[in-house]
């Protein structure tokens, strides 16, 4: 049986309409997203977890009280997240990063889109994933984020993205860019949600969407 054609905008509204994305990324503030953008990486949720109940008890989350605490002390309290040494410095540059704007994330949501995003690739420690996800959920900016969940599922919908992250998302975003800030909040929930259910081939082969193929994107 031949695939079904479907554009990105169609397959937000499969995702949509298939998965349950209500209260997917969990968090008591603002601040506890950027920290567990940090801490993902290379990691499981079940280890951040960990590390942000830490960090909460030491911190509460706030820059301020972040930056009393010596690298070592950091490095403790993250430590169950994993690469702690590397994540703690990643943590430190971002609190002074946030520094420069009294801590004030309404302030920084005033900054243009291009130019928050290129300050944030700009400190060490902070990739185009992580710098997306937090302009995404934490700064109000629209954004698609090019992570493991969606080159997968865009693989198995028989669409190769460039190797490069800015290169696929430079692809994507003319697809995408009349969905909502919500919009893009739940696509990417969604693939994520949609990527961690279907982990094999033959998950694929049963999922909703093993019928449709991704319609090429425009250059």
């Amino acid at each position: 049986m031949s695939s079904q054609i479907i554009t990105l905008p169609q397959l937000y509204q499969l995702l949509h309409d298939h998965l349950d994305t209500n209260g997917w990324w969990p968090a008591v503030t603002d601040w506890q997203i950027i920290w567990g953008a940090v801490l993902i990486q290379n990691t499981n949720w079940k280890n951040v977890d960990y590390a942000l109940a830490d960090l909460r008890q030491a911190t509460d989350f706030e820059p301020a009280q972040i930056r009393r605490l010596t690298t070592p002390e950091l490095e403790q309290t993250i430590r169950s997240a994993g690469f702690y040494v590397r994540k703690a410095q990643t943590i430190q540059n971002l609190c002074q990063f946030f520094a420069r704007y009294n801590d004030d994330l309404a302030a920084i949501r005033l900054v243009p889109k291009a130019e928050l995003r290129q300050q944030l690739l700009a400190l060490k420690g902070v990739g185009h994933e992580t710098a997306d996800t937090m302009m995404l959920y934490v700064f109000s900016k629209e954004a698609f984020i090019v992570d493991v969940y969606a080159r997968r599922l865009f693989k198995h919908l028989q669409l190769t993205l460039p190797k490069t992250y800015d290169a696929a998302q430079t692809l994507i975003w003319p697809e995408v860019a009349d969905l909502t800030l919500r919009g893009l909040q739940q696509f990417h929930a969604g693939i994520v949600t949609f990527g961690q259910q279907v982990k094999t081939e033959s998950d694929w082969q049963q999922s909703f969407l093993a019928n449709y193929q991704l319609a090429s994107l425009r250059n």
